[in-house]
């Protein structure tokens, strides 16, 4: 579907927004890693397996008009057409898998020509919004509101991102889908997240460790729990993770070998800082250490591939190590994704996943390990090339395997 001139200018505000935030509040755009979690659904036979799935704000995959999403199934692409039109009017940021069908969401209003706000679901062959018990659709992205993240967890579908409400319930940033209606995350005094008393505290990432859904991004509290920009959440209460870096920005999220890291962005004596924490036993440390594990930028995503911690951003150097926008820890130092013509990517990454045995990332480069790789390539242990059927014409923000 074309966009509009109205929904461009909607979505230049809010690209505004965000950047107008990176610089008061050191808030930084995420893709956040979209995670099925125990008691999730796998994907079925409205959803066939061994696709790829690709978000972003792009309007051509490989030969095939596709806009902001579409699906490469090991050769070509095809797009996500219904009956009204295809794809999604503005940013795809998250995806995953919910009762037997994909979930998309960003910052669009309309999914193949029909109202979703937000965040929709696609069965195959049409897009439906996520309606609740009200009748309001999805959740609250205008004027300059966004999902960032998703994660299926004990049978619900979790929504994080920066909106006042879903469903026409107030939830603050966070939300929980259960296949039927909204509902806000309470605690003693209050629901969702805030900074300082405001609400405008975005959840970046989710994902689970040890049974509980980890919510990170920038706030001070989690229903009220106090909490340095990520919190817990058992399916009831909340509770503080005691992230020690008061200010922190929490960009990203993972589940590596039982123990939760997380993706900081902080200022420490006038200067700023990235790394990649771990936490252990109830403390929390700098993977590689400190200063030798800082990165010069900032980690958008995680996944884990072959057994080891892929991290992707904007970043080139790790420690002293060149990674160029994509490194790997194999539980005691970084190390680049090296190929014969290059090391990483020439720009920044904003997903990486797991599929059919390569390890795939997604983001602004045009190369991958000094080959051509038009915004989304895979690496396949030893080498970058780019998919069969080519890339897409600009920036990809989420990847799903099914």
């Amino acid at each position: 579907m074309k966009v509009s001139e109205k929904s461009m200018s909607n979505g230049a505000a809010r690209r505004l927004l965000r950047a107008v935030a990176q610089a008061v509040l050191g808030l930084i755009v995420v893709v956040a890693g979209t995670v099925v979690l125990p008691g999730s659904a796998a994907a079925s036979d409205a959803i066939p397996g061994g696709k790829l799935f690709a978000g972003g704000h792009f309007t051509q995959a490989g030969q095939t008009v596709a806009t902001s999403i579409a699906a490469w199934n090991g050769v070509d692409w095809s797009a996500l057409s219904g009956p009204n039109g295809e794809g999604a009017d503005e940013t795809v940021d998250a995806m995953t898998m919910y009762n037997g069908k994909l979930i998309a969401a960003g910052s669009f209003m309309e999914a193949g020509g029909v109202v979703v706000s937000g965040i929709a679901s696609w069965n195959g062959t049409t897009w439906e919004p996520l309606v609740g018990s009200s009748g309001a659709i999805g959740v609250v992205v205008r004027p300059l509101g966004f999902v960032t993240s998703l994660a299926v967890y004990n049978g619900d579908l979790y929504v994080g991102g920066s909106f006042p409400r879903a469903g026409g319930v107030t939830v603050n940033n966070i939300a929980r889908w259960n296949g039927s209606d909204w509902f806000a995350l309470p605690g003693p005094a209050g629901v969702g997240t805030e900074y300082g008393g405001a609400v405008s505290a975005p959840v970046w990432d989710l994902t689970a460790v040890n049974g509980q859904l980890i919510v990170a991004g920038l706030f001070t509290t989690a229903g009220g729990v106090p909490a340095n920009s990520v919190a817990a959440w058992n399916g009831s209460t909340w509770s503080s993770v005691d992230q020690p870096i008061q200010g922190a920005t929490v960009l990203a999220v993972e589940n590596y070998n039982g123990a939760l890291v997380a993706s900081r962005a902080y200022s420490e004596n006038n200067f700023s800082v990235n790394d990649v924490a771990v936490r252990s036993n109830g403390q929390w440390s700098a993977l590689g250490g400190q200063p030798g594990g800082r990165l010069n930028g900032d980690v958008r995503d995680f996944t884990v591939y072959n057994g080891l911690l892929v991290a992707g951003g904007q970043f080139t150097h790790v420690g002293g190590v060149v990674v160029n926008n994509v490194a790997v820890w194999n539980g005691s130092t970084w190390s680049a994704l090296s190929g014969p013509s290059g090391v990483g990517t020439d720009d920044g990454v904003f997903a990486v996943t797991p599929h059919a045995g390569f390890l795939v990332v997604g983001g602004f480069f045009d190369n991958a390990g000094g080959q051509p790789a038009s915004k989304i390539a895979r690496w396949n242990g030893s080498a970058w090339s780019a998919l069969p059927g080519g890339g897409v014409n600009d920036n990809v923000f989420s990847l799903l395997s099914t």
